[in-house]
């Protein structure tokens, strides 16, 4: 005979009070076993809970982070088959197939987020933000911004990295921004238009993790403006942020890094960084200058 869907109440009840090879409490002269177990158990089962979007979400940046873009793109992908509309993820996929060499697919993917987000970023702008990081829904935004920029000056693309990550620093003066001004600083100096790039990387220096890098850019753009006063002054600053900065750019520090995320402000790393990523552009006359700025400091 067929039982009722046991009462989740009268379940427990039963399930408190008899063991499995008790007489069933409902009188029927069988075992419990026999009886009203299965389905009192199936009464007082948890429910199970339907997957949260943003909790997959974090996984997947968590993964990430962890340099597996492979899982992390799983990851990603299962958010947005949850939540279609959840842009980070769409960003996340993004930056996981960049992270596999799939750049194509990745700016298709900057692309649609952006394009996703651009009221969100108008409105902002609007606002005059500048803390947009720490906004949970501009970050896909501003994510897929800098990535972008950065990809088109890897390409060559200077005015294109210049202007697509001004979009970033206009609302941003975090960490992110702070990065984006740098970048777009040196595109600006690629595009010979140093005097541009010179409020970029003042902005940038007031950023304590980011001084000793903007200060010695700052000094280039201004080497190269013809305010060579000026750029001596802001050696002297980056020399005193970090004083490898200068021996990095003239090739004096023997050393590489290949994860520049772990290169702490000040340290021999941080100059090593700076010099891989924009050493390119220290003519050689700049680099006379800068040794006779530092003098014997460049050799200490």
């Amino acid at each position: 005979m067929t039982l009722e869907q046991a009462a989740p109440q009268s379940a427990k009840q039963r399930l408190s009070s008899a063991g499995r090879n008790d007489l069933c409490p409902c009188g029927s002269g069988k075992k419990y076993k026999k009886c009203h177990l299965r389905d009192d158990e199936a009464a007082t089962a948890p429910v199970a809970e339907a997957p949260n979007a943003r909790a997959v979400l974090l996984a997947g940046w968590r993964l990430f982070e962890q340099r597996r873009p492979g899982a992390a793109e799983k990851k990603f992908s299962e958010a947005l088959a949850l939540d279609p509309e959840l842009v980070d993820a769409v960003v996340g996929v993004g930056m996981s197939k960049l992270s596999q060499g799939e750049k194509d697919a990745a700016v298709e993917r900057f692309n649609l987020a952006i394009a996703k987000q651009h009221d969100v970023a108008t409105k902002l702008k609007e606002e005059g933000v500048k803390d947009a990081f720490t906004r949970p829904d501009a970050q896909p935004y501003i994510r897929a911004s800098h990535a972008l920029g950065c990809l088109a000056f890897d390409d060559g693309e200077f005015e294109k990295a210049a202007s697509t990550l001004a979009n970033v620093y206009a609302i941003d003066d975090g960490a992110v921004g702070t990065e984006a001004r740098l970048v777009a600083a040196k595109a600006l100096v690629k595009l010979e238009r140093p005097a541009e790039a010179v409020p970029l990387l003042q902005a940038a220096a007031t950023f304590p993790t980011a001084a000793a890098r903007a200060h010695v850019g700052l000094a280039l753009a201004q080497f190269l403006t013809g305010d060579k006063t000026a750029a001596a002054a802001s050696l002297e600053s980056a020399h005193q942020s970090n004083p490898y900065m200068g021996r990095a750019i003239l090739g004096q520090v023997r050393r590489r890094v290949d994860n520049p995320a772990a290169a702490i402000a000040g340290s021999k790393e941080e100059a090593v960084v700076y010099a891989q990523a924009f050493g390119d552009v220290w003519t050689d006359d700049a680099k006379a200058f800068l040794t006779s700025v530092l003098g014997d400091s460049a050799d200490a």
